[in-house]
């Protein structure tokens, strides 16, 4: 193969490689609690600016589900949040910024604050939310090419761990102990 040949099919090679799109991993760990809200008896992941499948770019449940997470039925998304319950101080992706640890930013309106979005831990193609989609739709999906998808799992109720039981039995039986010996005297 000539120089020519050689210089033509490295330059194919390449451009291929710079046209491609760039995948990063999917973040296979439990996704923060400031990256999601908990409404309801749901917790609540904005997990892709896309539809859930065919469209922009698929989620990714393989590890996720894993940890509880599935598609929300319709009647869940009617009686679900809205899109501005995502906005709250202390959400992952700081006002105006990028979320340090996975990459996640806001890739439409400003929400005037911190907002919680979860979508490197459900995609490798997207590390945003759109949430001016959201606000606008409501849900999805529109059918207007503006769709965006969440996630829920059960909520975790608050158990109380074992040491906080065992204090709890020590300071009853602590209260009896005085009560009996009171009324002996």
């Amino acid at each position: 193969m000539n120089w020519l040949n050689k210089a033509a099919l490295s330059a194919a090679i390449l451009l291929a490689l710079m046209a491609a799109p760039a995948q990063a991993a999917f973040i296979n760990a439990p996704v923060p609690t400031n990256a999601y809200i908990t409404f309801g008896s749901f917790d609540w992941a904005w997990a892709n600016p896309c539809a859930p499948s065919g469209g922009c770019g698929n989620i990714d449940l393989s590890y996720q589900s894993t940890q509880g997470w599935r598609l929300p039925t319709l009647d869940e998304v009617l009686a679900g949040p809205s899109a501005s319950d995502f906005v709250f101080r202390g959400a992952n992706v700081p006002y105006l910024g990028t979320d340090p640890i996975s990459g996640a930013y806001n890739g439409y309106l400003d929400t005037g604050s911190d907002f919680a979005c979860a979508t490197p831990y459900f995609s490798n193609i997207y590390h945003h939310c759109d949430f001016g989609d959201q606000a606008l739709d409501g849900l999805y999906p529109t059918g207007n090419g503006a769709e965006e998808t969440w996630v829920i799992r059960a909520a975790a109720v608050n158990v109380p761990e074992p040491f906080t039981l065992s204090l709890f039995g020590t300071g009853i039986a602590g209260a009896a102990a005085l009560r009996r010996r009171k009324q002996r005297v």
